[in-house]
């Protein structure tokens, strides 16, 4: 027999999917005070909020007539027709976190209008109401949630250590605070202060203050604005990148919340700065028309929808690729990465400086000059191992792909043999003001990288053809799609073609990856088609393409020649981005005059 269940039913099924801990109670009271209006917020907690949590707010409070509804379920003063439902400009709006938290604590509400005489109480106990009844209170509304989970005994039992939930209180404080500078926050634990956010600080400042100095010290501002979408915040360093995406903290409209095709755009912007397994830090705030961003679509209100989110996310991945990109040199941020080389001397600095055009003196060669005014740079090339066991590298006659014109003058056109290759790994450089230190597989690996990338954008991809076809075992599903994206591939320098019913031959390769395993290469296309992803086509075979240069590029152990240290260094100069290699490595560590003087205590 179907039965309609009774209301303490319906509340505590609503409140397992609105409350699930301490910190969730948090997120709704916060909320529902800053709709409220509230300059200053206080938050108390006892035994991490599960024995006690009050939020003390100074918004505008209940009317009196309005306490009988306070706990009742979906009551809310925030929309009142459907058509609402397509413009919610508030953070809560659907009427159930005080009824779904009253079924599973017991819940008291004190409040008090601006101007009244008195304040109003009421109170409710695992869903049991009592009725409002004046009390003294100050200005604004304050709500005690005790005993969370008393009478769901099973719900308690899986609430983590009193520290661990302490500890998300007080990220979610410091997260909603980072979206209102406007309002004054507290978080106070077992009577001891852990936060203190006052109004009157920038965003930076108060990232600082809520995450730690050192989060906040190297922070890129971000303000951009397009047709009907806006975006504001600050991204910090590639250098201050974390082991989560904890402090990846989108806003849309004040709210915060996820939405995967942004958060996949910000991490895109940040893929050449990072290491694998790492993940940026930001705050970004999106500001849309409320009619084109659907808030509706998670239990805990946690991510939200966009009427056009290929917009939203190419916006963003725009306007923080623009910030990174025009982040200053080394000389603005001289202690902002790198290697310590002892605790207490200065830091080495990661990164290519602004250098002069001549990095090596006054005194090349003429010879070596008027050669290279009368030819291209030589393009690296690494030839099959010799007899011996060693790499026999040569120098190519002609480059792989013609470099764009550089941005600025070559630093590296009168090379005079002042460098010294160590390890068979570094090259030791002088630079204007010091000592350059040059991973020679991390800058080949990005002078690789960004070939690839010109040529790929400019549809002149370069093919070197295999003297003796590669065959790649394929399953019927993966030869199909060869097969349908042939002439694709072809473009994009990869020459396949069916070998047999279950195979595919590899007849030519991008010149760029001549060094990469041709199966290897041709699986690791398969392999995203497996994983169907959204991107084009054009995109995953460039990512593909991309995470092969490594492969490619010069390794620790080979033994580069004069010639080609110096078709390197030439070639730097024309990259868009020197200071890091495309998993985000420096390729450079600079050790200025000064450090060096301090090494050798020349300096106190």
């Amino acid at each position: 027999m179907i039965k309609k269940l009774p209301p303490e039913v319906v509340n505590q099924i609503a409140a397992g999917e609105v409350v699930e801990r301490p910190a969730s109670v948090g997120k709704e009271l916060l909320e529902n005070s800053l709709d409220a209006g509230a300059t200053r917020i206080r938050v108390e907690l006892r035994a991490g909020g599960a024995e006690l949590l009050t939020v003390v707010d100074d918004g505008d409070g209940f009317l009196p007539e309005d306490l009988p509804l306070a706990f009742a379920s979906h009551a809310t003063s925030k929309l009142q027709q459907v058509a609402d439902l397509d413009h919610i400009g508030s953070l809560g709006f659907r009427g159930e976190a005080l009824a779904s938290i009253g079924a599973v604590a017991r819940a008291r509400i004190q409040s008090r209008r601006h101007g009244a005489r008195e304040g109003w109480e009421v109170r409710c106990d695992g869903g049991v109401e009592s009725a409002p009844s004046p009390c003294g209170c100050p200005e604004g509304t304050r709500i005690e949630v005790r005993d969370l989970f008393f009478n769901v005994p099973a719900r308690r039992r899986f609430l983590k250590a009193a520290h661990a939930e302490r500890a998300r209180i007080q990220e979610l404080v410091a997260q909603l605070a980072l979206a209102r500078l406007d309002v004054d926050f507290t978080l106070v634990a077992d009577d001891k202060e852990l936060l203190r956010l006052p109004t009157g600080e920038s965003l930076p400042q108060r990232f600082r203050r809520a995450f730690g100095a050192e989060l906040g010290d190297d922070v890129l501002p971000v303000s951009r604005s397009f047709q009907g979408l806006a975006v504001e915040g600050f991204v910090a360093g590639p250098d201050r990148a974390r082991r989560d995406g904890k402090l990846e903290l989108t806003y849309v409209n004040g709210r915060l919340a996820r939405e995967s095709s942004a958060l996949h755009a910000v991490r895109q912007a940040f893929r050449e700065y990072l290491m694998g397994g790492r993940f940026p830090v930001y705050v970004l705030q999106i500001v849309v028309p409320a009619d084109q961003v659907d808030v509706n679509v998670h239990p805990r209100k946690a991510e939200v929808r966009f009427v056009d989110s290929r917009k939203v996310a190419g916006c963003l991945h725009e306007a923080v690729r623009a910030a990174l990109q025009a982040r200053h040199g080394i000389g603005a941020a001289p202690h902002g990465g790198g290697i310590t080389v002892a605790p207490d001397l200065p830091r080495a600095r990661s990164g290519f400086p602004a250098l002069p055009g001549g990095l090596f003196g006054e005194r090349a060669p003429a010879s070596f000059a008027r050669e290279q005014a009368m030819s291209p740079a030589p393009t690296l090339v690494r030839e099959p191992a010799s007899p011996t066991g060693l790499p026999a590298p040569t120098a190519a006659s002609t480059p792989a792909a013609t470099p764009p014109s550089p941005r600025r003058d070559n630093p590296f056109q009168r090379v005079s043999g002042r460098y010294l290759q160590v390890l068979d790994l570094y090259l030791l450089l002088e630079g204007p003001d010091g000592l350059l230190v040059v991973d020679q597989h991390a800058l080949h690996e990005r002078v690789v990288y960004e070939r690839l990338q010109r040529q790929h954008h400019a549809r002149t991809v370069q093919v070197q053809r295999l003297l003796v076809p590669a065959v790649v075992e394929v399953t019927p599903s993966e030869l199909a799609w060869v097969a349908s994206v042939q002439e694709q591939l072809e473009i994009e320098g990869l020459l396949l073609a069916p070998f047999g019913p279950t195979a595919v031959a590899v007849h030519g390769v991008p010149t760029v990856l001549d060094k990469v395993d041709p199966v290897r290469l041709v699986k690791s296309l398969l392999s995203a088609e497996a994983e169907q992803s959204a991107a084009p086509l054009r995109e995953q075979i460039a990512e593909r393409f991309h995470s092969m240069a490594c492969r490619s590029a010069v390794m620790s152990g080979d033994r580069l020649s004069d010639v080609e240290i110096q078709a390197l260094l030439a070639e730097a100069a024309t990259l868009e981005h020197p200071h890091n290699c495309p998993h985000g490595r420096p390729t450079v560590l600079t050790f200025g005059s000064f450090e060096l003087e301090r090494y050798f205590r020349r300096r106190c």
